[in-house]
């Protein structure tokens, strides 16, 4: 029976925490709604720095439209 409420309070601390990693930054979102993707590194040809993400820390990188 110790064992059960030791589950259930693990698992209420585990999805009180889980709205925090769930939200993401502005720059964030919008990166991905201009159909960029987030990096670690600069962008290089043939993709396009385009912004930041995760609050200025990554790249914004886009791939260059041919048209």
């Amino acid at each position: 029976m110790r064992i059960l409420f030791f589950l259930v309070a693990v698992l209420f601390f585990l999805f009180q925490a889980a709205p925090a990693y769930s939200q993401e930054t502005a720059d964030t979102l919008a990166c991905r709604q201009n159909r960029g993707s987030c990096s670690f590194v600069a962008c290089t040809s043939p993709l396009v720095d385009i912004g930041t993400c995760r609050g200025g820390k990554l790249k914004c990188c886009k791939w260059t439209s041919s048209s």
